[in-house]
């Protein structure tokens, strides 16, 4: 069998995360080495992290893991941004943003993501696309350093090497907040507090009620203070019952505020494959979810990870697949026959189930009846991408991650545009918020948006998840004055 020597990173002048200078094979002489590609809009890209988490934990000195950062949208390329999401999904390992595709050219790599495996003596051992199996990439891992080890090629150690510089500590009272909630029986907002693995309840005035979760990684049902979730980013609240997307735990979990206990209503804590059919709910596994919207007893959920739309019938707690074959493409029809790609927000109204489809740029929606007809409203394909206002198709987005809608107008996260727009069903016009694209606003410290995940409104206010700058935001649609409800 032929053998190529891996091409030379030459990253010295591209911007390089969590480590001290750049760094080039010979560097990485005697470990074994993975070069990921991935971009972070991006699930399958994400669903990588912690099995290389935990490559790296369990192989310290022997395996080092670069991340290769290729931007697919144009928002991917800006260097702060990068700096955010490494911050959000907590990557500890060596970053390169290879912004123009250099690296990637070199490679030959074709898809997202990418791993690229090389000896440690500087030869490609092989390439992997797509998501693998971590089981079967940790037994391959385990054999192949095994291997290495016994011929003697192994040296150094690769924590000393990749160790990273200390990180300042993103404080406030919010961490990259998901989605927003607002119950008008309760008169109270929920919030996915993202970040910080909670959930946090506050009045009308901003000031927080309750914070559910003790803010570590984790599954647990129980108490407010036992409770655990990892980044939570969707949520529907209303009459004092809050339900969660649990993303990262790939679960759907269930608040009552009222007896004051957390607990797990549908999936099985372990990333799934495409929905088939109807399943009990806690046997379920969900790949995942994103948002959630009630609507009578469903419970209709974004499975952000399998390109689909999830019911959960809350009364006989049954999963089942409601829309999207699985295949990541925008594809109208009946619900069953189409296809969506990444679906990241829901919200109701008409007799619809409104999605923002963020890798199709793409607003969708569903019909709630038998047949569920899916339509698009706003985007054309999965490399077709902008910001640009006008009617129907002739406007463009940028991986909107938010949808609300409300009396015949959806508003829309258009995350990496950061900015909010409105669509109007009636004439189909897509404009921008101008008040949330130009903020006016009498605290000094408010800027510009930067990825808002979530919108909703309330009276004539918008309500806007900030992520990136840890807030929520309050938009006057009347007087176009915006204050910062909650940081």
């Amino acid at each position: 069998m032929e053998t190529v020597h891996a091409p030379a990173l030459n990253a010295d002048n591209l911007p390089w995360f969590n480590v001290h200078k750049p760094l080039d094979l010979p560097d990485l002489k005697g470990k074994v080495t993975i070069l990921d590609f991935w971009t972070f809009c991006c699930i399958n890209c994400i669903h990588i992290i912690p099995t290389l988490k935990n490559l790296e934990k369990r192989f310290p000195k022997s395996l080092a893991v670069i991340g290769v950062h290729s931007p697919k949208f144009p928002g991917e390329k800006n260097t702060d941004n990068v700096r955010k999401a490494i911050e959000r999904y907590e990557i500890e390992h060596p970053i390169v943003h290879d912004a123009d595709f250099s690296i990637w050219k070199q490679y030959a790599v074709r898809a997202w993501p990418t791993l690229i495996f090389i000896s440690p003596d500087g030869y490609i051992l092989g390439q992997l696309p797509g998501e693998p199996d971590p089981k079967m990439l940790e037994m391959t891992m385990t054999q192949l350093l095994e291997d290495f080890e016994k011929k003697g090629a192994l040296e150094g150690n690769a924590a000393d090497l990749l160790k990273p510089p200390e990180k300042n500590q993103t404080g406030g009272s919010l961490k990259f907040p998901g989605k927003i909630s607002y119950s008008p029986e309760d008169n109270e907002f929920a919030i996915a507090d993202s970040n910080h693995n909670q959930i946090v309840i506050t009045n009308r005035q901003g000031k927080i009620i309750h914070r559910i979760g003790t803010g570590n990684i984790g599954k647990k049902d129980g108490s407010f203070k036992e409770s655990e979730f990892f980044r939570p980013q969707g949520l529907h609240y209303e009459n004092g019952i809050i339900w969660i997307a649990d993303t990262e735990n790939h679960l759907i979990r269930h608040i009552n505020l009222k007896i004051e206990t957390v607990s797990t209503i549908a999936g099985t804590g372990i990333q799934g494959t495409p929905l088939q059919g109807q399943s009990i709910a806690t046997s379920a596994a969900l790949s995942s979810p994103w948002d959630v919207q009630l609507v009578g007893d469903q419970l209709y959920f974004a499975n952000a990870g399998t390109h689909q739309i999830g019911a959960l019938d809350l009364k006989q707690k049954i999963v089942s697949r409601f829309a999207g074959t699985g295949q990541e493409a925008l594809l109208n029809g009946l619900r069953t026959e189409g296809a969506f790609a990444q679906p990241s927000g829901l919200s109701y109204g008409e007799d619809k189930l409104f999605l923002a489809d963020s890798e199709t740029s793409a607003i969708r929606s569903v019909r709630i009846d038998k047949a569920g007809f899916i339509a698009t409203y706003i985007g054309t394909g999965l490399f077709d991408f902008g910001d640009k206002d006008g009617r129907g198709k002739e406007a463009l987005l940028q991986h909107p991650l938010g949808v609300f809608y409300s009396k015949g107008k959806i508003y829309i996260a258009d995350s990496y545009n950061d900015k909010i727009k409105v669509l109007d069903l009636k004439t189909q016009e897509v404009s921008v918020v101008q008040a949330s694209a130009n903020i006016v606003c009498d605290d000094t410290s408010c800027s510009k948006l930067w990825e808002p995940a979530g919108v909703i409104e309330v009276g004539n206010s918008l309500y806007v998840s900030d992520t990136n700058n840890h807030r929520i935001l309050k938009i006057d649609l009347i007087t176009g004055k915006t204050e910062i409800f909650i940081s």
